[in-house]
């Protein structure tokens, strides 16, 4: 892969799930980068595990006496990152083989300051996006063909972005639960003026048989009451851009959802 030489941060955060961890950090390694560091920010894993993944080969591990939850693992491990660029992967994510042909591509762009952050993956597609090279679209701030979709413009899933970004936009607010928290900061990106793009194709996806730690944020409720699933995407949306209104970038938080970690003041 032909890049700049400088330094890639290849960030992934972790919480006791070494086996996933290990194939993401297999992953990394086979992906031919001339001049990267990995580095593993953990939350708290147990002792055992924690040994387990000593015997990995990474650069840095950053540690937690305690579990903070997924905002303060992550803005932890960005400050230990030294490279130009950081590449953000959860433990649970696998980066495909082919991302080193279109890197180059996103360094330029995030060079050229036409664009903050790129990702690699997303859930759900986009109805309107702007062309910004051959392999990478921008996705709009908003656009009412995107209706459903504008806040989705922020996803924690892989994403590359320069070593600036958050110090620029802001960390992520810690002492809060991972949905909670990756919601809040996807209204604060909603606010700002962040350009974000995405990849016209998939270049990383869950590694199999790996099972999201958020399912086990909240009891699961006695009584369901069935919607159908386009009511519910339409609700969710302006529930997002009631958050969106009336979001204050100083005094963060939001209004209508459920911080499920016990809030704490230093």
């Amino acid at each position: 892969m032909k890049n700049n030489n400088k330094l890639i941060s290849v960030l992934i955060t972790h919480f006791n799930r070494a086996h996933d961890l290990f194939k993401c950090i297999e992953a990394i390694h086979n992906l031919g980068f001339s001049n990267y560091e990995v580095v593993v920010s953990d939350d708290g894993s147990d002792n055992d595990t924690i040994a387990l993944i000593k015997t990995y080969k990474f650069d840095q591990l950053v540690l937690s006496e305690r579990n903070k939850g997924l905002a303060a693992n992550i803005n932890k491990g960005l400050k230990a990152c030294k490279g130009n660029y950081i590449l953000y992967c959860q433990e649970d994510f696998k980066l495909h083989h082919e991302i080193k042909n279109i890197l180059p591509e996103c360094i330029k762009l995030l060079d050229s300051n036409e664009t903050d952050l790129i990702r690699f993956t997303s859930n759900l597609k986009f109805n309107k996006l702007n062309s910004l090279s051959s392999n990478i679209k921008s996705i709009p701030r908003f656009s009412f063909k995107n209706f459903l979709q504008n806040y989705y413009r922020y996803s924690d899933h892989p994403f590359i972005t320069t070593n600036q970004f958050h110090n620029k936009f802001g960390y992520y607010m810690e002492n809060t639960s991972g949905r909670y928290g990756e919601t809040e900061y996807g209204i604060r990106i909603s606010n700002s003026k962040a350009n974000i793009a995405i990849t016209n194709k998939t270049f990383a996806n869950i590694i199999d048989g790996s099972e999201s730690i958020l399912i086990n944020e909240f009891k699961p409720k006695k009584y369901k009451i069935i919607f159908s699933k386009s009511i519910i995407k339409i609700v969710r949306a302006f529930r997002l851009y009631f958050e969106w209104v009336f979001y204050m970038k100083n005094r963060r938080g939001l209004i209508t959802y459920k911080n499920a970690r016990k809030l704490t003041r230093n």
